[in-house]
C-alpha cells in the first residue's frame, strides 16, 4: 500500500504498523514498529507470526500511524459504500473523452463535474441526495471494488476505454479499467449513471 491520507489531520505522512517480527520488511520504507508508537504486546495476542505487516490484520486493529498528529487508524475498517468520497469516471469513445467527477465528500451536498475533451462543461453542479443514493446503491449491489483490475487488451483499443477510480474519505482507493471490454454486470451497474446524466456513453458492450 502507498501513502494514505490521515483521517484526523489530512497528512500523508502515514506509515504501515508492523506487528511482531519485521524480518525482510525491516529495511523497507513506510513501516514503523508497533513498539515505537506505544502499542504494547496485547495488541497482537492470538496472532499468527505472519500477521505482522498490516496486510492481514484483524479489522479492529490499527494498521496505519500518522507521524504528524501521532494518531493510529484502520484504513480498511471504513471502506464501505457510504464512505465513498470521490468517484472519477472516464470514458473515451468515438474519439471523445468524457470525465465525470462525483464529489460526495459533503454528504449533504453532493456535486458533480463534467469535462469533455478536457474542457469543463459542468463544474460543481448540485446532485440530489436521491441520485447520489442511486449511484451508491449500484456500487453496493454490483461491487466494482472486487472487479478485476483490468479488462480487455492492456495498451490499445479499437472502440473505447474506461477508467473507474473510487476514493474513500481516508485516502484509500481502487482503480478499475478496460479496453473494449467491461465486467459481466456492467449493464446493471451503469443504469443509474445513464438515467441521471441522460447519456448513452456509459452503454458499453464487450
Amino acid at each position: 500500500m502507498g501513502k494514505l491520507t490521515c483521517p484526523f489531520c489530512n497528512s500523508q505522512n502515514t506509515f504501515n504498523i508492523a506487528y511482531g517480527y519485521l524480518g525482510e520488511k525491516k529495511t523497507k520504507k513506510n513501516y514503523i514498529n508497533q513498539e515505537d508508537i506505544g502499542l504494547n504486546e496485547s495488541y497482537r495476542k492470538g496472532f499468527e507470526k505472519y500477521d505482522f505487516d498490516g496486510e492481514r490484520l484483524m479489522s479492529h486493529l490499527p494498521n496505519r500511524y500518522c507521524k504528524n498528529c501521532k494518531n493510529t487508524f484502520q484504513s480498511r475498517k471504513v471502506m464501505y459504500t457510504v464512505d465513498i468520497s470521490i468517484i472519477n469516471f472516464i470514458i473515451c469513445i468515438n474519439n471523445n473523452y468524457y470525465r465525470y467527477i462525483l464529489d460526495f465528500s459533503d454528504k449533504e451536498n453532493p456535486k458533480y463535474s463534467l469535462r469533455i475533451n478536457w474542457v469543463s462543461i459542468k463544474e460543481n453542479e448540485s446532485l440530489t441526495i436521491k441520485n447520489k443514493n442511486k449511484i451508491l446503491s449500484s456500487f453496493k449491489e454490483y461491487k466494482p471494488n472486487i472487479w478485476n483490475g483490468h479488462y480487455g487488451k492492456n495498451y490499445d483499443y479499437d472502440e473505447y476505454y474506461w477508467i473507474l477510480k473510487c476514493t474513500y474519505y481516508n485516502g484509500a482507493c481502487y482503480v478499475k479499467s478496460g479496453n473494449d471490454k467491461v465486467p459481466d454486470n456492467w449493464r446493471h451497474f451503469i443504469k443509474p449513471f445513464k438515467e441521471i446524466f441522460a447519456s448513452n456513453i456509459f452503454d458499453l458492450k464487450s
